[in-house]
C-alpha cells in the first residue's frame, strides 16, 4: 500500500483508497498491485507539490496516475490495438490540450490522446474554453501535466511545437513539429484560426494513422 498513508488526514485516505481500488479495478489484468501502488504513491506526491489548491489533489493525482499507468501497460505489450498520440507544449495550457481535445473528438473510441508540458504550471485560458465549446468540445477536466519518459515510450506518434521546449523524443519514435501560434493572450478571432489549424492537422495526422472518420 502507499507509503505514508497512516499519516495523511482522514479525508485523503479515504480518497487514496478509494483512488487505489479503481485504478486496480482497470489495471489488475495488465498490471501487478505493486507497480499501480507505486505509481499512484509517486503520482500523488507529484500533484501535491504543484497544486496550488490542496482538494484538487485527489482527483488530479488519480487522473495522472491512470496516464502513467496506461503508459506502463503499453510498454509492457498491452497496445490495446489503437494509436496513442502525445501532444507536448511548454506549459500543457494551450495548443497540446487543444489538439488532445481535437483529436479525441475526431478519433473517438479508434484513438488515444494525452497532453503534456515540458514546464506544467498554467490553468488553461477562459478564452480558449469558450472557442473549443463553440464546436461541442468542453474543457473544465483538463489540467496541466508533465511528461514522462514512460509516456514518451508509450506514444506511437509525439506532436510539439515551433517555439515550444525541446523534449527529448525517443530516436526509434514518430515525431511532428506543428508550426501552430501560441494561444495565449489573442482575441477570439485568432483563437478560433488556431482551433480550426489544429483541428485540420488533427484531420491529416488521424487520417494518417488510419482512424476512421465518425459517421
Amino acid at each position: 500500500m502507499l507509503r505514508d498513508l497512516e499519516s495523511m488526514p482522514l479525508d485523503e485516505q479515504l480518497a487514496v483508497r478509494s483512488a487505489r481500488d479503481r485504478l486496480l479495478r482497470e489495471f489488475e489484468d495488465r498490471l501487478d498491485i505493486d507497480t499501480i501502488d507505486a505509481v499512484l504513491d509517486a503520482s500523488w506526491e507529484h500533484i501535491d507539490a504543484l497544486a496550488r489548491l490542496k482538494t484538487h489533489v485527489p482527483l488530479l493525482a488519480e487522473r495522472f496516475a491512470r496516464a502513467q499507468l496506461w503508459a506502463v501497460a503499453r510498454m509492457r505489450g498491452h497496445r490495446d490495438g489503437v494509436p496513442a498520440v502525445l501532444f507536448v507544449d511548454t506549459h500543457d495550457a494551450g495548443r497540446a490540450r487543444m489538439a488532445k481535445a481535437l483529436f479525441l473528438q475526431r478519433a473517438g473510441a479508434h484513438g488515444l490522446a494525452l497532453s503534456a508540458g515540458t514546464d506544467p504550471n498554467s490553468a488553461l485560458d477562459g478564452a480558449v474554453r469558450a472557442v473549443m465549446e463553440e464546436v461541442g468540445i468542453q474543457t473544465t477536466d483538463s489540467f496541466p501535466k508533465p511528461y514522462t519518459e514512460e509516456i514518451l515510450d508509450a506514444a506511437d506518434m509525439v506532436v510539439t511545437f515551433v517555439g515550444g521546449h525541446e523534449v527529448p523524443v525517443p530516436d526509434d519514435a514518430k515525431h511532428l513539429v506543428w508550426d501552430v501560434r501560441d494561444p495565449r493572450e489573442r482575441t477570439p478571432e485568432e483563437l478560433r484560426a488556431i482551433r480550426d489549424q489544429l483541428r485540420g492537422l488533427v484531420d491529416d495526422l488521424a487520417d494518417r494513422l488510419g482512424i476512421p472518420r465518425q459517421e
